[in-house]
């Protein structure tokens, strides 16, 4: 399954560069050459488009990249079956009025992290994590009092589960810094060949800390820079 995934990321780049789609700028640590190393990247979320970028920006000097995804994107035609049959563990998300999970659904997350971390230990693999929970929109963070300009409070918990599990393996983690230099593209955008440019900043970070209380503080200075940085233009 993960051959799948490099031939079809192949092939998107393939057609990027082809029919230059979009005009990806991406700054990379020199060192990030192994595709044998594990990797946990941590990155900001505004389009299904984010997901194209980080792939193609990472098909060669990184392992194949999976991620967390919401549970409702499984019934999607096609494309939610396709992932799951690739390995892309589907978690339940809080609604988009930031209203809490049950206590069902946080254990049925509990153990799809605990399960998929575990296979995650079996070959290298570069663990996404979205740790807002869900595309930023100016309407989610005013709804959810986001302290932030560009960004939606991060989350801990699938970060949290990702460093526990993989703690010895993990090689490498990444700040990955996604900005879009004219508007936020969707999907179709991009097939359209409407999506302008994006910069993809990427630095190479200490472990973070596993104790709940100084990674919700690590996770916050995080953000505070990454606002910063998304407040520059690119």
């Amino acid at each position: 399954m993960d051959i799948v995934i490099d031939v079809w990321v192949s092939a998107f780049r393939w057609l990027i560069r082809t029919f230059r789609l979009i005009d990806i700028t991406v700054e990379m640590p020199p060192q990030l050459q192994s595709r044998n190393a594990w990797q946990v990247i941590i990155c900001n979320h505004q389009s299904w488009v984010d997901i194209v970028v980080l792939q193609v920006s990472f098909r060669d000097v990184g392992p194949v990249l999976k991620f967390f995804t919401k549970h409702e994107l499984i019934w999607v035609p096609f494309v939610g079956l396709a992932m799951w049959f690739l390995g892309f563990p589907y978690v339940y998300r809080a609604s988009s009025s930031g209203q809490g999970l049950s206590a069902a659904k946080r254990e049925n997350n509990e153990t799809v992290l605990k399960r998929e971390g575990r296979r995650f230990l079996d070959k290298p693999v570069g663990v996404i994590n979205f740790v807002e929970g869900t595309r930023f929109t100016p309407a989610k963070r005013d709804s959810r009092g986001s302290p932030y300009v560009n960004l939606l409070q991060p989350r801990r918990g699938g970060l949290l589960q990702t460093m526990v599990v993989l703690e010895d393996q993990i090689e490498t983690v990444l700040n990955a810094t996604i900005q879009y230099e004219s508007h936020v593209p969707g999907f179709w955008d991009l097939l359209s060949g409407r999506s302008g440019g994006v910069q993809l900043v990427v630095e190479e970070l200490r472990k973070p800390p596993t104790d709940q209380d100084a990674l919700t503080d690590w996770l916050n200075e995080l953000w505070v820079e990454k606002d910063k940085e998304l407040s520059t233009e690119p």
